[in-house]
């Protein structure tokens, strides 16, 4: 009698604790607790432990975008790809969930913090779970490649971020590992990170960044670079300094950028000064075009719905085009257009053909940027 009595309220209960997520979501990775948990509750935030893989994998892309961040820790300088093999199998899942800030670092700082206790170590966790649960735009994602990819000389692909952009990494660094790191972007809930405490580690880099994406709103900033290295990836920076990333980030201010001159040569599209980011600004605070870029230095302005309220037919289209990224993205994108309450006429241009001509597109179109997709909005 007691159990059909109170068994609604326990039943509201469970619906409560399903509404109320952690602040963040940590697969079970053979169910231990890595150093980024304990840095995470260091910061005040709340952390949800998937009690085992078959939970990760019932989850859908609303449960996901529940949470602030998903963190995917090093699991101890592990080199077997099979560890994040869940992360591959369900990135149709998480990845249209993941909006917000990122931080993808190739090297193993749990693993520096639990047996060489390495301040640097904390400082790098720290500072890059307070990048990513600091956005406005969204579930961000802490992505430790520990040492997956160390053995590999040429560059690899990381599938399991496949549906976010094209990420390839190497490894099989020179010898003694490369350990002078160099942090050339910043953020104001970046505190601690540093040259100092980031370098000599005794193997400070494992993997770094031959190519990621970085056009547009969403794209990605080189955060630390293994500096003065050389070969596949190695690039220049604002502060006249070169080497090659082994830290990017989504939502990180990159050094030069806000001092009004916009440049082109270190991937700026746009710099406002003072105003990046601002509420009404078209560049954001990464030097980035929210809406897309018409030339360096000048952006295209937000969607004017007075141009159109005329029309009710509109051509979709999204670039770089993947039937499955097209598939699995629809629903967010029809989402977004629809706000605006206009009949759609939708259609996927797949580079070669297009009943409405090919690009250049006039200068009225609207252009919208979710990671490294565009769609574009024009009158049929």
């Amino acid at each position: 009698m007691r159990t059909g009595r109170y068994a609604p309220l326990a039943a509201l209960a469970t619906l409560a604790s399903l509404s109320l997520a952690e602040d963040l979501l940590f697969p079970h990775m053979h169910g231990l607790k890595y150093a980024e948990y304990d840095q995470a509750v260091k910061l005040g935030l709340t952390a949800h432990i998937c009690k085992d893989e078959d939970e990760w994998y019932g989850m859908t892309t609303a449960d996901f975008a529940k949470y602030k961040a998903i963190i995917v820790p090093d699991c101890l300088c592990n080199t077997s790809l099979s560890t994040i093999k869940f992360l591959d199998d369900t990135k149709g899942v998480w990845s249209p969930a993941v909006t917000g800030n990122m931080v993808l670092i190739g090297t193993d700082p749990s693993f520096h913090a639990k047996y060489y206790h390495l301040p640097g170590a904390l400082a790098m966790m720290q500072d890059s779970i307070s990048l990513v649960t600091a956005g406005k735009n969204g579930t961000g994602m802490y992505f430790s490649l520990s040492c997956y990819y160390q053995s590999n000389a040429a560059p690899m692909s990381i599938s399991a971020l496949s549906e976010i952009g094209n990420f390839q990494v190497r490894g099989n660094l020179s010898h003694p590992c490369l350990n002078n790191a160099h942090i050339v972007a910043k953020s104001n809930v970046m505190t601690t990170l540093s040259d100092e405490n980031a370098s000599n580690w005794n193997c400070s880099v494992h993997e770094v960044f031959s190519e990621y994406p970085r056009d547009g709103s969403g794209g990605f900033e080189a955060l630390a670079i293994a500096l003065n290295a050389t070969g596949l990836g190695q690039r220049s920076f604002a502060d006249k300094t070169s080497g090659i990333p082994y830290i990017i980030a989504r939502g990180a201010t990159p050094l030069g950028c806000g001092n009004s001159i916009t440049e082109p040569t270190y991937n700026e599209e746009c710099d406002n000064g003072s105003t990046n980011g601002a509420p009404g600004d078209l560049c954001s605070s990464s030097c980035k075009c929210l809406y897309g870029m018409i030339t360096p230095g000048v952006c295209r302005s937000n969607y004017c719905r007075s141009e159109y309220l005329a029309t009710s037919k509109f051509v979709v289209e999204r670039a770089p085009v993947n039937a499955n990224i097209a598939a699995k993205q629809f629903d967010h994108w029809l989402h977004t257009i629809q706000l605006f309450k206009f009949p759609l006429q939708l259609s996927v241009w797949d580079g070669t053909r297009h009943p409405y001509g090919n690009p250049p597109w006039p200068a009225t179109e609207a252009v919208w940027y979710q990671r490294d997709f565009t769609a574009r909005i024009r009158a049929v």
